[in-house]
């Protein structure tokens, strides 16, 4: 028999939809004082309690009461207005939710009034609704939150403080004209006052940020974009550290992601993330797809794309990313750690070679001093020492070359006078007959030869000298990728192709190499995200020597 549920419990399940973890409380009722006006929010949380404070415009007692029912809301009033929606809160589901599965209590007074109201909320029950003394804005206590929904709250783990903690960080980030307070256990989390965003981000990051942040500023097809992505210097083992902001809203947009890390394509290393924060101003979307509200469409997705990527890459192009020694190595205190291995010890013994100073464009002026190990270069400048490594100086450059070659659809083949046969053993016969088209993309003519033999008949000039059947099975484990597989293929042959570790390499050829480099759209990294040339300032000299602190 089909029955009408109980109201009581269509609030439980559909509680379930917007709170699921205490941080959607936190998230629902801070996004609430942001609507107020709110420009000082305090949030405190401790055991069974998550307390809201804001000084916003504040709520009347009969507001106090009706704010509680399922879809009560003063942000729209009808279908149209969902399409014009700023406000952060809009569907008139989060008290309510909030509501049915924690004991609430709200205390609110609206500017100007003589005095406030105070309701009470008992697991969906309306306990109490009472004029009261208050100061202007609205205070939220939330306790015993999913006490009557114990399945939930045996689910909860021992994460729930983090999210928190970087859910206001976000947040906080969004809306830097608003002082954010967090306190946790009596203790102060953060407390960030009003100013730019990058008083923000060193307010709640830290201040050794700021020099591996590059900012963007950038405004293309009706969108604008701006915030901070971080160099390749700082990246970071998860994504936590991103925040994307769409008009003022803290949202997971997959195309923004999308976007971003294909902007930092050969530049990230493997398994590492940048710090990004970015705020997207523009129209046409769409706000109520989830009751969440982190999830949004766009009506254009390939144009917010486009526009992304393009904001991301052109500062990529224009600023200098050497790395610094402190981006990757930590020497430790000069009085507790003694540096066991000198960074460098070029004699003349080990060749010394005289060279003048070569000016660049993208990459700093520099003059060559000489090759540590076949493989590290040695060279100063005005700023102080830099360290190059040879093998990854040519793999940028083959990888750009060869990938505008792809790109462009004009890749550069050596047709083999006689061909080349290849035997290989039937599993991997197999896997070659079903990846023949997607070679021949890359400048790889192969006919099959009868049997498991294989005759190549021609090779992309670029990497001709070391193609041969170890290469071939390397590649078959790139084109298992269902996505990116170009990328990882050209990245490998660019590796493959390059100079090697313990090659001899001559200063003229280094040289000429390096101003190949400087020509490169992205000079700083290899495909696979490790530095290029590391730099050790005069200034970290000095503090391995121990000439200052």
């Amino acid at each position: 028999m089909i029955k009408v549920l109980d109201e009581k419990l269509v609030n439980k399940i559909a509680a379930g939809e917007v709170i699921e973890k205490p941080v959607n409380v936190v998230k629902e009722l801070v996004e609430n004082s942001l609507d107020s006006g709110a420009d000082d929010i305090l949030i405190e949380v401790k055991e069974n309690l998550i307390k809201i404070e804001d000084n916003g415009c504040g709520m009347s007692k009969e507001d106090l009461v009706l704010c509680m029912k399922r879809h009560a809301t003063s942000k729209i009033s009808s279908f149209d207005d969902l399409n014009g929606v700023r406000s952060m809160g809009f569907r008139g589901e989060a008290l309510s939710s909030i509501a049915a599965v924690s004991d609430i209590s709200i205390v609110s007074k609206q500017s100007g009034a003589m005095e406030g109201g105070m309701v009470h909320v008992e697991f969906g029950f309306l306990r109490e609704s009472k004029t009261v003394g208050s100061s202007e804005g609205t205070k939220i206590e939330v306790r015993d939150l999913f006490h009557n929904t114990p399945v939930r709250k045996k689910f909860l783990d021992t994460k729930e403080s983090e999210r928190i903690v970087e859910c206001v960080m976000k947040i906080a980030l969004g809306n830097e004209g608003v002082r954010f307070k967090l306190v946790k256990d009596d203790k102060i989390i953060f407390d960030v006052y009003k100013g730019s965003l990058l008083d923000r981000v060193v307010g709640l990051y830290g201040s050794d940020f700021v020099k591996d942040l590059v900012e963007i500023e950038f405004e293309d097809k009706g969108i604008s974009i701006s915030g901070y992505v971080s160099k390749p210097s700082l990246l970071r083992k998860d994504k936590s550290m991103q925040s994307f902001f769409v008009n003022n809203r803290l949202v997971d947009g997959a195309e923004a992601s999308i976007a971003l890390y294909d902007a930092y394509k050969s530049l990230l290393f493997v398994n590492r993330h940048p710090v990004v924060v970015l705020h997207l101003k523009m129209e046409g979307v769409d706000v109520n797809v989830h009751p969440t509200k982190r999830e949004i469409r766009f009506e254009n997705p390939n144009l917010v794309y486009k526009v992304m990527f393009d904001a991301i890459r052109s500062v990529f192009q224009e600023q200098e990313m050497v790395f610094d020694v402190q981006d990757k190595f930590d020497f430790g205190e000069p009085e507790k750690k003694v540096v066991e291995e000198r960074v460098v010890e070029v004699s003349k013994q080990q060749g010394l070679v005289e060279s003048s100073e070569e000016g660049f464009v993208r990459l700093p002026k520099l003059k060559l001093l000489g090759c540590v190990g076949k493989t590290y270069w040695v060279a100063e400048n005005s700023e102080g020492l830099l360290l190059i490594d040879q093998h990854v100086v040519q793999e940028r450059i083959l990888y750009e070359k060869f990938m505008k070659q792809f790109v462009d659809n004009s890749v550069e083949v050596q047709e083999l006078l006689n061909g080349e046969v290849m035997d290989l053993d039937p599993k991997n016969a197999c896997v070659l007959r079903g990846n023949l088209e997607r070679l021949a993309e890359f400048g790889f003519k192969i006919e099959e030869f009868g049997g498991d033999s294989f005759l190549i008949r021609s090779v992309p000039v670029i990497f001709g000298d070391v193609f041969g059947k170890e290469l071939l099975l390397d590649l078959f484990v790139d084109m298992k990728s269902v996505v990116d597989y170009k990328e990882k293929v050209v990245t490998r042959m660019a590796c493959r192709a390059s100079i090697k570790a313990g090659d001899e390499v001559s200063e003229y050829r280094l040289m000429s190499l390096l101003k190949e480099l400087d020509k490169c759209e992205l000079p700083y990294t290899c495909p696979h995200g490790r530095p290029i040339i590391i730099k050790l300032s005069m200034s970290d000299l000095e503090k391995m020597f121990r000439r200052k602190a």
